[in-house]
């Protein structure tokens, strides 16, 4: 079987840079088991160019997988987010989608994995779509809600055409992942009603790494301080809250409490919010973001987790904190929300606006930490070999 799939420059095989998010981490180990598996893997990166002209070339290649480059104008992409008069995107993107429905009929791939949805990723939803290829889609975000976010950056239109293209989904894709019963309903809420038979949900697995390191690290003897150790890891994105955290270092601060605060982000080195930046800085130790190994000490390091998000589908330092039996405060909003009730952590669910409230719950956690089986119901529900099992088994029922 040959799976065509969106890809990212960090899981090119000679690829030095930390994955950018949650779907590039996803599909570097499915593509790995894709290929252990006999199967072949071929992903579709897209890089932005400043020539008025469409390309897509080979870009590298390992046993099993090969990378292509689709590059075409940076102006293109921008100027369709920015227009003021409605356009049929299939007529605005039609040089993109030529190239790829060309491309699909050289490769003839078998299936159309889409890891994520994105402006990029429905130009491959509708050249397969065209091509009559099967496709599946792993929701791992709701573009509404993050465009709402930036939406100063985008004209009303511009908005309003993305969001017409994530209803595209529905129509175009066989089957659609949801990774839990939160993002599904926000989904059918959101942007439109999915047909039973066409969802199906699948979480997120665990890195093998983290298990393994966090099986030693719970073996080992802890050493106790008085200091009290405050994570979070979240991209500098509006909708990852970090304003809440902020707040929350300042309410313990004035409060003198013995909490140290760590984010594991990249602040942008740009003007825009300086003020917000500095205080952050000042009140928050920052560490850049790393390859996922390298995060092992931090999360041994850690005696709690903090995820504000205002939306936020299933974000893996919730279940990498798990593993080395480190429980994570979310927002409401986190997906993860269904899973924490029915593991007895409700209490480890908080609306973090207001900064006293967040303080005073984390005081009372840190007191009592509820017994939960949470730990071990990632450890056997998220694991690797049965979530990419299922997705090959998906692949296999719609082709």
């Amino acid at each position: 079987m040959k799976v065509l799939s969106n890809e990212y420059l960090s899981n090119l095989p000679s690829g030095s840079n930390v994955a950018p998010g949650g779907p590039a981490n996803f599909a570097r180990p499915f593509s790995n088991f894709i290929t252990k598996h006999g199967h072949e893997w071929i992903g579709i990166i897209h890089q932005g160019n400043n020539a008025n002209k469409t390309t897509l070339r080979k870009k590298a290649s390992s046993p099993g997988k090969t990378f292509f480059i689709l590059s075409f104008s940076y102006e293109h992409y921008r100027s369709f987010l920015n227009l003021e008069k409605r356009c049929d995107a299939r007529v605005w993107f039609a040089p993109q989608i030529k190239r790829i429905r060309s491309f699909i009929r050289r490769m003839e791939p078998d299936v159309l994995f889409l890891n994520g949805f994105s402006v990029y990723a429905w130009l491959l939803l509708e050249a397969a779509k065209q091509e009559h290829l099967p496709i599946a889609i792993q929701h791992a975000g709701i573009a509404k809600i993050e465009f709402t976010q930036y939406k100063h950056l985008y004209s009303k239109t511009g908005r309003a055409m993305v969001l017409q293209m994530e209803q595209d989904i529905v129509d175009a894709a066989s089957k659609q992942i949801f990774l839990n019963d939160f993002s599904r309903e926000v989904f059918c809420k959101k942007v439109a009603p999915v047909p039973k038979k066409q969802s199906i949900i699948i979480p997120l697995p665990y890195q093998e790494s983290f298990l393994r390191s966090a099986d030693l690290y719970r073996a080992r003897e802890k050493n106790k301080t008085e200091t009290i150790n405050i994570g979070c890891v979240a991209r500098w994105d509006r909708i990852k809250n970090h304003r809440a955290i902020l707040r929350v270092a300042r309410e313990a601060k004035k409060q003198k409490l013995p909490w140290k605060f760590t984010s594991v982000t990249r602040i942008p080195q740009t003007p825009i919010d300086l003020h917000f930046k500095q205080s952050y800085r000042k009140n928050i130790e920052v560490m850049l973001p790393m390859e996922q190994k390298a995060l092992i000490p931090f999360y041994e390091s850690m005696d709690l987790f903090v995820l504000p998000s205002h939306f936020d589908v299933s974000p893996t330092v919730v279940m990498e904190a798990a593993l080395f039996g480190k429980k994570t405060l979310i927002s409401p909003n986190v997906g993860w929300v269904s899973e924490y009730r029915s593991s007895g952590l409700r209490n480890w669910i908080i609306d973090f606006s207001d900064a006293k409230k967040v303080v005073d719950r984390i005081k009372k956690l840190l007191k009592k930490q509820a017994n939960s089986n949470f730990r071990s119901i990632i450890r056997n529900r998220h694991s690797p070999d049965k979530i990419f099992s299922k997705y090959l088994q998906i692949f296999k029922s719609i082709i």
